[in-house]
């Protein structure tokens, strides 16, 4: 594979779409509950509102060597490349009674099954991994977080550097949901 070949059917744009909000899935303890997702300091900027927030990764490959977002880092494998910028989680809730709180991770089920295999989350740039695929087995991220509370987690995706037919093409827009639960 040369790299002038291969540049043409790998280069892609990538947003992140991310779903915040109050979906307690074990029962409601509180009169209100709420995540936010934001701009964490050193990312790419956070857009979007009503729920539902945005990051641009601008142009990437599964090279690495274009020139992402200004605030996205890069790692390179042999497999490909992930890109990671850090945002941040902040849970809060009003009026709970009894139980216990908890911040989980899943990815919308109707999202693309290519965007959703080039999803990547974690705590730190380094430590992002696949997101699962469903809300039966969200990955747990924060637990007892008091109201108020603000994380710092870092969202990505993983773009192969296979060529062919297996090849990623196009845009890539993962769709997390971080879930406040409430039991």
């Amino acid at each position: 594979m040369t790299i002038r070949k291969a540049l043409p059917s790998l280069v892609l744009m990538t947003a992140l779409y991310i779903f915040a909000g109050p979906k307690p899935a074990y029962g409601q303890l509180c009169t209100s509950m709420a995540i936010s997702v934001s701009t964490a300091p050193g990312g790419a900027t956070v857009t979007g509102g009503g729920g539902a927030f945005s990051v641009s990764f601008g142009n990437v490959n599964g090279l690495g060597i274009f020139t992402p977002a200004p605030v996205v880092s890069v790692s390179q494998s042999s497999s490909g490349a992930t890109y990671t910028t850090p945002v941040r989680v902040t849970v809060s809730y009003v009026a709970c009674i009894g139980g216990t709180r908890s911040t989980h991770l899943y990815q919308d089920s109707t999202t693309s099954s290519t965007s959703q295999s080039a999803a990547r989350e974690g705590a730190t740039a380094a430590s992002v991994i696949s997101v699962p695929t469903s809300q039966a087995s969200a990955t747990l991220i924060n637990t007892s977080p008091a109201s108020g509370t603000t994380i710092t987690r870092f969202v990505g995706v993983f773009v192969s550097n296979a060529n062919g037919a297996s090849r990623v093409t196009g845009t890539l827009a993962p769709r997390f949901i971080y879930q406040l639960v409430s039991q």
